[in-house]
């Protein structure tokens, strides 16, 4: 019976070892693959660059740096629709980064479609400025600590009981630390919740026509141009319905778009 326990305990060690040099490895081979994408675009070889870029991305690893590295390369290489694209998706992970918000508001600049919208109230600015502070992530960071916080009140509450002054300053700040916690779950339940409900997509042709209807033989109500960003609505085989800014709406296919 020692005999089996032991093989069964190095089984587990060797599996251990096996997996943590395999996290090793991939880790490794996707920091040289980013180094080396970051070499090709600084010499100029922006289509080698996004193709190292874009395999990283294709090994699953959703990280905003690479995906504002990827928008630059698309930039300089002239692809105005993926370099937005790109830019909107690092926002997703760095709401907060000057360089993403400076190259994604520069790279909108440029594109044909302008669309006029209307000065928000004071109270919708801060609303807003407040939610584009904090990314999912950081949000759950804050929660879950804050949770933790509240739980050691506990904690410090029962095995110090009887330290009144120490209750007292608890008694204090207890309230205050509910408010945070009650104030950021609720941010981060809003944002969650307008991420899985709400698509985007960028339009990634130069020019599109938009139809009165899910396909080729409908009447075309207008146009749309390279990295102009529209609202998703539902979809209908190859076409999907989208509105613009604006509050226009209509079909496009599915191929001159691409989620953000």
């Amino acid at each position: 019976m020692s005999g089996f326990s032991m093989k069964k305990f190095f089984s587990i060690i060797i599996l251990f070892v096996l997996i943590f040099s395999g996290y090793v490895f991939s880790k490794t081979s996707v920091d040289e693959l980013f180094k080396l994408a970051n070499e090709k675009y600084k010499t100029g070889n922006y289509q080698e660059a996004i193709q190292i870029y874009n395999s990283i991305l294709k090994k699953g690893i959703k990280n905003g740096y690479i995906y504002y590295n990827l928008g630059n390369a698309y930039f300089k290489n002239k692809e105005l629709g993926k370099a937005i694209l790109n830019y909107e998706r690092a926002k997703i992970y760095l709401p907060d980064d000057k360089d993403v918000n400076y190259n994604l508001k520069y790279a909108s600049l440029m594109r044909i479609d302008k669309f006029k919208k209307n000065a928000p109230n004071p109270f919708t600015v801060i609303i807003m400025f407040i939610y584009n502070m904090f990314s999912v992530n950081t949000l759950f960071v804050f929660v879950y600590l804050l949770l933790l916080v509240i739980i050691g009140f506990y904690f410090v509450k029962w095995f110090w009981k009887n330290n009144i002054t120490l209750n007292n300053i608890l008694y204090k700040i207890f309230p205050y630390t509910i408010g945070l916690f009650i104030f950021f779950l609720f941010l981060l339940s809003v944002k969650i919740y307008i991420t899985e409900t709400s698509s985007y997509a960028i339009i990634l042709k130069k020019e599109i026509d938009v139809k009165s209807g899910p396909g080729k033989e409908y009447t075309v109500m207008f146009n749309l141009h390279e990295g102009t960003k529209v609202s998703v609505k539902k979809y209908s085989g190859n076409w999907m319905f989208i509105s613009t800014p604006n509050g226009f709406s209509g079909w496009i296919e599915k191929s001159s778009a691409e989620k953000i």
